[in-house]
């Protein structure tokens, strides 16, 4: 009974099956093969992989669910993802389980690899690295993992290219039996410029040595030394882990192989015919060139002179060439950009040094020629790259340029306000905790006075008066010092920083006040006494307290003083009076973006834009700047210079006298003062409580309302564009938008923007079309 029983638990027998995603790959590209392994039974069901010659194992993922129902069902899922390394009908499988006695078996899966384009084969390798993989030696054990380190020369100059390679050799019938890719690690110099360069997936070439197939795998990089003298380049390693047997789950073995250092002989640049104004130029047959654009140019008119570098070698270490300039030129430098190109595994490109001419007198410009030394590693000498004069006619300036109106001059304080700034560097929560406060101190102050009994007054205490101000004097350094007595008072004036001997003493004096006013006895003799005592305590105590208000007032200052800072002007400024304008607009905008608060950035910005007529873009910057400096005289005149084109638009652009920070710093003080007035009154509410706790509220929501006028998105229109029914250019037009239109940005598809403009019609404009007046 118990055997049928048990027979019934088992269920039926074992199931496998295996498939691949797909049957045709090309070299190179991947195929997941994914076996499915069903059992009913509680014995352990192992799963075999047979070889998989000619892919190799990139990612390995397991899956077992477990049912019970009428019996027990394990259902695990392997997937394998394979890469194809070589061409040809190559096999997958069989796959075997076994389980107890019953062994199962699948077909042998066909996968199908062409050698179509991008076949990662020794082919698509460099001629220098295949040149050097030939010298690479072969494993010196058999059926045994290498790796070895392999350079291009063993004595180069300093900086001479040198090629790296990094090869390990894997016998095919050990890669099968990895479950993991085994990690390569390359070697490592110091004192080179390095460029890791990009090696073909898969097997670089192929050995048969003593019987055994080896595939050699390759890592590459580029190194130029950069000091003569013994180059060491350190060891590489290759780390595998060998599984101990073919269960699933069975433990794997460990492997680190090193490769030996190499070392190589970097010889210094000879100084034998070394040229004048030689700086350190190393390379293979470089060229030097100029260009000017425009052909030709107009007085006070910037002028952009590329000089471009090429040739072969560490396109980055190539030196500044020497300009020389016309005293009639006022010469800014602008950019570098270095573009690598390789040729036959060597390293080269161009290095185009952008410079920025302003001429400021009418004729022909002559642009001496240039020289640029250098060492030719193809010659080991060195040589003199030349580029011929170049001559530029220069015409006057137009009349409509001097004609226009100049905005006024930029402004030269490049700091945020100062509102902006407390409110920016104040956390929120800090905000929260300041407004709350007031309240919470005067529900604690009215809750302490209805827990305090009065007792009755005695009168014809002489000392009272002197108590009083004693008390005044006291909560000016102890807010809450009717809470405390005795040491605990004592204690409370030390860390408002009393001395011991001060504090001491009004503890005595308040004790024995308190003792001749409410005890049993009556205030005899010393009465007088005690007050004399009682008015030179608060006499100290006062000069302590405005001692302490004077120093918090200087830390202050200096602080505001250090984090306000001086900035020097820098190259857009100079750009600007120059008439470099486009370099200068883009100097500006990158301040902006940098420090949006500070209105000197966005007001350059806009005057820039303006005297290149963009009248549009340079409206956007000075509303940006009047928001942030709205009484700015030098704002309020160049926002003059650019009206609106309709009553939609100007009310759009309308700005406060005043700004958000302003208005809630306003509110906040207004605040404080009437709680302030409130607490002194001992919880009376009289005519100055309520005016200035109604002004905070009154203020307080009108900077809300601006600072939500100010969120609605804004944009302003460019130049005359025409408002489409949908974003392309072929679509019907709405209506037609006149330059410095402001709009109202929704949504944005693609390079287009759906926006309302006047009368509230909506459509689309393009993108560039449009300033952005927020962020």
């Amino acid at each position: 009974m118990f055997a049928l029983a048990l027979l019934l638990f088992q269920g039926g027998p074992p199931s496998l099956s295996a498939s691949v995603d797909r049957d045709r790959v090309a070299v190179g590209e991947e195929v997941v093969l994914s076996v499915r392994a069903v059992s009913h039974s509680v014995e352990p069901l192992q799963v075999t992989l047979a070889p998989m010659n000619g892919f190799e194992v990139i990612g390995r993922s397991e899956q077992t669910e477990v049912s019970l129902g009428a019996g027990p069902t394990r259902v695990t899922t392997l997937e394998v993802e394979l890469r194809a390394l070589r061409a040809g009908v190559l096999p997958l499988g069989p796959v075997r389980a076994r389980q107890g006695q019953q062994i199962l078996q699948t077909g042998a899966l066909k996968v199908t690899v062409t050698a179509g384009p991008g076949t990662a084969t020794a082919a698509t390798l460099s001629p220098r690295v295949k040149r050097i993989l030939e010298r690479a030696p072969p494993p010196s054990r058999g059926g045994k993992a290498a790796v070895s380190v392999l350079a291009s020369a063993d004595t180069v100059f300093v900086g001479e290219q040198v090629d790296v390679v990094t090869a390990a050799w894997f016998p095919r019938e050990l890669r099968s039996q990895l479950r993991r890719p085994p990690t390569l690690q390359p070697p490592a110099a110091e004192g080179v410029w390095s460029y890791p360069q990009p090696v073909p997936p898969g097997i670089a070439a192929s050995r048969r040595v003593g019987g055994t197939w080896y595939d050699l795998f390759v890592m590459h990089q580029v190194i130029f030394p950069l000091v003569p003298g013994q180059l060491r380049i350190t060891e590489a390693s290759l780390r595998y882990s060998v599984p101990v047997a073919v269960q699933f789950f069975s433990q794997e073995e460990p492997f680190t192989l090193e490769s030996r250092p190499v070392t190589l002989t970097v010889r210094a640049l000879p100084e034998a015919g070394k040229p004048a104004g030689f700086s350190g130029a190393v390379g293979r047959g470089i060229a030097i060139a100029r260009s000017v654009r425009p052909a030709a140019g107009r007085a006070g008119e910037a002028l952009n002179v590329d000089v471009a570098v090429s040739g072969r070698g560490n396109v980055a270490l190539w030196p500044t060439p020497e300009l020389v300039w016309p005293a009639s030129v006022r010469a800014y430098t602008d950019k570098v950009d270095d573009q690598l190109a390789t040729a036959s595994g060597v390293m080269g490109g161009t290095k185009t040094f952008h410079e920025l001419a302003v001429p400021d007198s009418v004729g022909t410009l002559v642009l001496p020629a240039l020289r640029y030394p250098y060492f030719d590693l193809d010659t080991r000498s060195y040589r003199v790259a030349a580029a011929p004069a170049t001559a530029v006619s220069v015409a006057e300036a137009p009349e409509a340029a001097t004609a226009r109106a100049l905005p006024p001059e930029l402004i030269t304080d490049a700091s945020a306000p100062l509102a902006e700034r407390i409110t920016t560097v104040v956390p929120a929560w800090l905000w929260a905790l300041v407004v709350l406060l007031p309240p919470a101190l005067a529900l604690a102050q009215s809750a302490r006075a209805r827990r305090i009994v009065r007792r009755p007054r005695p009168s014809g205490i002489s000392a009272t008066g002197a108590d009083r101000r004693l008390h005044a004097a006291l909560r000016a350094l102890v807010p809450d010092v009717d809470r405390y007595s005795g040491p605990a008072l004592s204690s409370a004036l030390r860390a408002a920083g009393i001395d011991a001997t001060t504090a001491a003493r009004v503890t005595a004096a308040r004790e024995a006040y308190l003792a001749a006013r409410y005890g049993p006895q009556p205030e005899g003799a010393d009465a007088s006494q005690l007050a004399r005592e009682l008015d030179e305590l608060t006499e100290r105590l006062g000069a302590t307290s405005r001692r302490g208000p004077r120093r918090a007032a200087l830390a202050s200052l200096l602080l505001l003083t250090l984090a306000s800072g001086v900035r020097a002007q820098t190259n857009p400024e100079q750009l600007y009076h120059a008439g470099a304008l486009r370099a200068a607009a883009d100097g500006f905008a990158r301040r902006a973006r940098a420090e949006p608060d500070v209105p000197a950035h966005w007001y350059a910005l806009g005057a820039a834009q303006y005297r290149l007529g963009a009248e549009g873009a340079a409206t956007a910057a000075w509303l940006r700047a009047a928001r942030l400096a709205p009484r700015a005289a030098a704002v309020r005149r160049a926002l003059r210079m650019v009206p609106a084109p309709d009553d939609e638009s100007a009310h759009r652009e309308w700005i406060a006298p005043v700004t958000p920070s302003e208005l809630a710093l306003a509110a906040l003080a207004c605040w404080l003062l009437g709680w302030t007035f409130f607490l002194r009154g001992r919880g009376r509410i009289g005519a100055r409580v309520v005016g200035l706790v109604g002004a905070a509220l009154v203020i307080g929501c009108a900077a809300f309302a601006l600072a939500d006028w100010y969120r609605e998105p804004l944009a302003i229109v460019a130049d005359a564009e025409p408002l489409r029914l949908s974003p392309h250019g072929r679509a019907p037009e709405l209506a037609s938008l006149a330059a410095g239109t402001a709009v109202r940005p929704l949504r944005q598809d693609g390079g287009w923007w759906l926006v309302r403009a006047e009368e509230a019609r909506t459509g689309w404009v393009p993108a560039a079309a449009i300033m952005p007046v927020h962020d």
